[in-house]
């Protein structure tokens, strides 16, 4: 194992001084580590492509990068990958975690996990699985280095769970009153029971099943940001259906533009409720942008019909019963404190993803 100290130090002492990219808890400890270096800075993107152009422009501005990713978002990066960094000779070191990398994890990160040096593979990038004793990792650093240097190209590492140690830092809960699991139990309690309600992945689709579990419920445990264009087919396709999306502010900033295409067909039957925490809290509580990024006024300007902010019960309860009495489409953004929820499971220990999709099916042709 690399202690974060160690592994942010080896990268600063070869001139890579420009960090971004979107969390991964197996990167919790180095992004802890580079944002507490005043030498240092952390960029936070809004996606894994958005962080390898934000790379691609720290080079060009004579910036060597660090790009830091979970696997299960490399297609995200694979446009400006191919068309960006490759053909504009624009080099970048990027790291990937090696979520199913010859390991068991849950199901969403099965496919890309088995499939990503095939991938890298096949468009000719440079890869490597990164060594887990520090030497070894300078040395691959050093040799990264060389064909950056040669070649102009990114180069990737993959990263095996636990190969960075922790790097604990001080997390503030936030001045909210409602956790997120409180929310979310509110919410279920004001649905009638024929809603098809669309959780975005991580915290919120396992808190979700853990707190009102119901055929209705789809759970969308990876594909992150993609939540609201899910619902807006199912909308579309079954006008009759009220539809209510459970986002996260994350998830919703990863593919913003969405809310683009919500406003220009005006689906009534579209509830949009975005859980708001300013954190990626699943993957170790490191800081979103949405403190400064107003999703009501950006809704509005999309064409939603509503949008509105509750940040306690009372205010909760009042306006979330008049939005869903109401036509979409509408945005309801609830700030929530960053409060974790003890022992929540996991909801492949129930169903597998064909089974959720089985019976949400099933929950949609029964009414």
């Amino acid at each position: 194992m690399i202690s974060p100290q160690d592994f942010v130090q080896a990268l600063k002492t070869r001139k890579w001084r420009f960090f971004t990219g979107v969390p991964c808890s197996f990167f919790q400890s180095a992004i802890n580590c580079v944002r507490g270096d005043k030498d240092l800075r952390y960029i936070i993107a809004p996606n894994e492509g958005s962080a390898l152009a934000l790379a691609s422009g720290a080079c060009l501005a004579g910036q060597p990068a660090v790009v830091m990713i979970q696997n299960s978002g490399l297609g995200n990066l694979i446009n400006p990958l191919t068309s960006l960094n490759m053909i504009y000779h624009l080099p970048a070191l990027i790291f990937v975690s090696g979520r199913a990398y010859g390991v068991a994890d849950e199901p969403q990160h099965e496919i890309i996990g088995r499939t990503m040096g095939g991938m890298l593979s096949a468009m000719g990038v440079a890869f490597s699985d990164l060594p887990q004793e520090s030497g070894a990792y300078e040395k691959a650093l050093d040799e990264a280095r060389v064909y950056i240097g040669q070649k102009n190209q990114p180069c990737v590492f993959f990263v095996r769970k636990d190969t960075v140690g922790s790097y604990e830092v001080s997390v503030e809960k936030g001045a909210y009153p409602l956790s997120r699991l409180e929310a979310i139990r509110i919410i279920a309690e004001n649905l009638k029971g024929h809603e098809a309600v669309v959780a975005t992945t991580g915290m919120a689709s396992r808190e979700l099943f853990s707190a009102a579990d119901r055929k209705g419920n789809f759970y969308m445990q990876g594909s992150m940001g993609h939540a609201p264009a899910i619902g807006l087919g199912i909308a579309l396709a079954r006008p009759e259906k009220k539809v209510v999306i459970l986002d996260g502010d994350g998830a919703l900033l990863m593919h913003l533009g969405v809310l683009s295409a919500i406003g220009h067909y005006q689906p009534k039957n579209f509830y949009h409720l975005v859980l708001d925490n300013e954190a990626y809290e699943t993957t170790g509580n490191q800081d979103t942008t949405s403190a400064s990024t107003d999703f009501c006024l950006a809704a509005k300007a999309a064409g939603y019909r509503q949008a509105q902010e509750a940040a306690d019960e009372k205010s909760l309860r009042r306006t979330l019963n008049d939005f869903l009495a109401g036509p979409g489409p509408v945005l309801l953004r609830i700030k929530i404190n960053r409060t974790p929820a003890d022992k929540v499971p996991r909801i492949s220990s129930k169903y597998s993803s064909e089974q959720i999709s089985q019976r949400f099916k099933s929950a949609l042709d029964e009414s």
